[in-house]
């Protein structure tokens, strides 16, 4: 349940016994006398402990990571995103330490780390864990999170097998809570958070309002992969815009002859485009290339193909190497140029 839905239900409880508690005064009211005096002082007890730890509490959690997601949206590029994330997630779910890891091929790969008053302990850290690459496996919770794109609360890591986190050594994670963040409709990493060695348990509360910014970074990181493509294209573009007025000024530049020179059918140019393609990449490189083309991701070009993601990262590396291209923008200018020509 979201942490306004945990609000709302905490609401409708307060309700209930608020009218409960009118029912019993109104009794009192009518014969003078307390009946269950006892009874009224517990459900006043009720009454104060929802507002305190329960409509109230959700709501202020509410607004933190309202405003540390708007924060987020606020900065540049992707790698700044995924840098700063743990921190605003620690603001955001008042834990004191909060992890960022990538999920690739069923392992866990550390991406971010935020330790409240210890940045530079917390680059140690980073690079000790770094160096672990885990695969998620039975009987690690996060295997059960992976299927179920639930976020879960664990007890007591160190005495559960079950629930010792991967990187447990290098951060000594014991209570800590832990969501997914889910891209495009898979799990594509995982915040945990804990509060250190301050001895403070991680909550229910705790777990929701990571759950909950874990949703709202996803949505801002996405919105920010999805500029940096729209960039990317526009430079593709403007590379093809140029190519075609430098073609367009040499054909102007060239002399005219009375000889009318021949010109080669839609289809023979097709073919030789693709007799060119062909001498330099393989049938299966080229269908990567078209979709790269196309803007589309590794794990969009894996869906199209029917292949794992993995293979999708050797054939590009691969048509990289052979067009002599730096990035996909390069490869995919290139690509264009030998197409158009």
């Amino acid at each position: 349940m979201t942490l306004l839905g945990e609000a709302r239900a905490s609401l409708d409880e307060h309700r209930e016994l608020a009218d409960r508690l009118a029912h019993a005064l109104a009794h009192v009211a009518e014969s003078g006398t307390w009946t269950d005096f006892a009874g009224v002082q517990a459900l006043h007890r009720r009454a104060r402990e929802l507002v305190d730890e329960g409509v109230a509490a959700r709501l202020a959690a509410l607004d933190r990571v309202g405003d540390a997601v708007a924060r987020m949206a606020e900065l540049g590029p992707v790698s700044e995103l995924v840098d700063q994330a743990p921190a605003h997630a620690a603001e955001a779910a008042g834990l004191s330490r909060v992890l960022l890891s990538r999920v690739e091929d069923g392992a866990l790969i550390a991406e971010a780390l935020h330790v409240d008053g210890d940045p530079d302990g917390a680059v140690a850290m980073l690079a000790r864990v770094r160096q672990k690459r885990v695969p998620l496996d039975y009987p690690m919770v996060e295997g059960e999170i992976l299927r179920r794109r639930r976020p879960l609360l664990v007890r007591d890591a160190d005495g559960d097998a079950r629930g010792r986190h991967p990187f447990g050594e290098a951060l000594a994670w014991r209570d800590y809570v832990t969501a997914p963040v889910l891209l495009e409709g898979r799990v594509a990493g995982l915040l945990h958070g804990d509060r250190g060695r301050s001895g403070v348990p991680v909550t229910a509360l705790d777990r929701d309002a990571l759950w909950t910014f874990a949703r709202e970074f996803a949505g801002v990181y996405e919105r920010a992969v999805l500029r940096r493509r729209l960039r990317t294209q526009r430079e593709e573009m403007r590379q093809v815009a140029s190519w075609a007025d430098a073609r367009t000024s040499e054909l102007n530049d060239r002399a005219i002859s009375l000889a009318p020179e021949r010109e080669p059918a839609a289809a023979e140019r097709a073919g030789e485009s693709q007799s060119q393609l062909s001498g330099l990449l393989t049938r299966r490189e080229i269908d990567v290339l078209e979709l790269m083309v196309k803007g589309e991701t590794n794990a969009g070009i894996a869906r199209a193909l029917v292949v794992a993601e993995g293979t999708v990262k050797f054939h590009v590396k691969n048509i990289l190497r052979k067009l002599h291209a730096a990035n996909r923008a390069e490869a995919t200018s290139r690509y264009l140029r030998l197409t158009l020509h």
